[in-house]
C-alpha cells in the first residue's frame, strides 16, 4: 500500500501494515538543478546493436553512484529539521556507504556503515579514507539493515537508508527523471534500470511525471542469482516474496533478498506492470560481457551490478529502439582499482607493432597486456 505524505510530514519507516510513504510535494530544484549542467551525462551508446540507446551514466557523482541523489535529499531534510544531528548509520552493499561518507565529511558528521561480509574490504577504502567507520556483518543487505536499526537506536544516530523505508530515497531519485526531461524531452519511450529495492526506478518515473511527461515503459533488471522481483513478475504474482534460495551472484549492489521489506519489491512490481513494462534477470556472464562492452565501445567504467540494464538490452534486442534510456547506476572504480577489470586486447596488430618497435628503441621497456 502507498500513502502520500507532505514533505513536512515525512518520517522514517513504514506505515501500518508495511505501507510505503511517498512524498506528495515536488522535489525542489535545490536538490537537483545544477547551475551549469546535469548531475550526470547522457551518452549515446556505440555498443554494436545498441546504437540509439541513451545511457544515463550515474558514475559522474562525487561518490561515483546515484546514491548521492538519495543522500543529498535525506541529509538535507535531516539537517534542516535536526541541525544538531549527532551522526548517521548507513546499511549498504557499498555505494550508499561511500555516498554517505562523502556527504558526511562535508558536514562534519560521524557515520557508521554496516555492510555484508560479502563486500570485499578493498571496496570499502573510500569510506574509511573519508573518516567513516565500517562494520561488516551478515550475508546481505537485509542483515545489514536489521543491525543498522539496532545500532542507530543505541547511538542515537539518524538512519540513512536507500530503501522505501526512507521516503527521501524515492524522492531524491526523482531528480534523474527531471534531468532526463531536460536532456531528451518528450521522446522517452522506455527506461531500463538495475533494481535492488527499487527507489531508483520508481523515483525516476515519478520525476518524469513531475516534469509533465507521460510515464514511459519501465524495465527493471535484477541478477539471476538473487531476483525476487523478477521471479514474482514471471510467475504473475501480485506481491513479492523474499528470496529464500542461495544468493549466487557477484552483483552485490542488486542482490537483496528483501527479507523484512518485500513490499519494496511489490511497489516496483506494481509500477512496472502499470507502465506495461517488465522485470527480467540476467546472469553474471551477461553482466561481465556488458561491462566489457561498455568499456570497449563507450569508454564507460561501470560497476558490475550497474551493467544489468545493458546486459538485458544486449540479450533482448527487441527492447532497443529510439527513445530507450538505460541507467548506469554507478562507476566501476571500486572494481577497477582492486584489479577486477577486463583486460581488452586492442583490435588489429597494434600490440605486435609496438613490441617490434621497442626491441630496437628500448629493450628494457615493457608492454603491459
Amino acid at each position: 500500500m502507498i500513502t502520500k505524505v507532505s514533505r513536512a510530514e515525512a518520517q522514517f519507516g513504514y506505515g501500518p501494515g508495511g505501507a510505503i510513504a511517498e512524498i506528495g510535494d515536488s522535489l525542489p530544484e535545490s536538490y537537483w538543478a545544477h547551475p551549469h549542467h546535469a548531475w550526470s551525462p547522457l551518452i549515446a551508446s556505440r555498443i554494436p546493436g545498441l546504437e540509439g540507446v541513451w545511457l544515463k551514466y550515474e558514475g559522474s557523482h562525487l561518490s561515483g553512484s546515484f546514491k548521492d541523489r538519495i543522500m543529498a535529499a535525506s541529509l538535507g531534510e535531516l539537517l534542516a529539521r535536526e541541525p544538531g544531528c549527532p551522526g548517521v548509520v548507513v546499511p549498504s552493499s557499498g555505494n550508499a556507504a561511500v555516498s554517505a561518507a562523502t556527504l558526511c565529511a562535508r558536514h562534519g558528521l560521524p557515520m557508521v556503515a554496516i555492510v555484508p561480509h560479502s563486500v570485499p574490504a578493498e571496496r570499502l577504502v573510500p569510506v574509511l579514507s573519508r573518516g567513516g567507520l565500517v562494520v561488516r556483518a551478515g550475508e546481505g543487505p537485509s542483515d545489514a539493515y536489521a543491525l543498522a536499526g539496532a545500532l542507530s537506536e543505541q547511538l542515537g544516530f539518524f538512519r540513512l537508508y536507500s530503501t522505501f523505508a526512507s521516503p527521501w530515497a524515492e524522492w531524491g531519485c526523482r531528480s534523474i527523471g527531471l534531468e532526463l526531461a531536460g536532456q531528451i524531452g518528450a521522446g522517452i519511450g522506455c527506461v531500463v534500470a538495475p533494481v535492488s529495492a527499487g527507489p531508483v526506478l520508481v523515483g525516476l518515473a515519478n520525476g518524469l511525471v513531475q516534469a509533465g511527461l507521460a510515464m514511459p515503459r519501465l524495465v527493471a533488471v535484477q541478477a539471476s542469482g538473487c531476483a525476487p522481483i523478477a521471479r514474482a513478475f514471471a510467475a504473475g504474482l501480485d506481491a513479492v516474496e523474499p528470496w529464500a534460495g542461495v544468493v549466487d551472484t557477484k552483483a552485490a549492489a542488486i542482490a537483496d533478498r528483501l527479507a523484512g521489506y518485500p513490499q519494496d519489491g511489490t511497489r516496483v512490481l506494481g509500477i512496472v506492470r502499470a507502465s506495461h513494462g517488465l522485470v527480467a534477470a540476467v546472469s553474471d556472464d551477461e553482466l561481465a560481457a556488458a561491462r566489457a562492452a561498455l568499456l570497449r565501445h563507450d569508454g564507460l567504467d561501470a560497476e558490475f551490478s550497474a551493467c544489468a540494464g545493458v546486459a538485458l538490452l544486449m540479450r533482448d534486442r527487441a527492447l532497443v529502439r529510439n527513445g530507450t534510456v538505460c541507467v548506469i547506476t554507478a562507476s566501476g572504480f571500486k572494481h577497477t582499482f582492486a584489479g577486477e577489470a577486463p583486460r581488452l586486447v586492442p583490435d588489429g596488430d597494434l600490440g605486435e607493432r609496438v613490441e617490434a618497435f621497442l626491441v630496437g628503441a628500448d629493450p628494457a621497456a615493457e608492454l603491459l597486456r
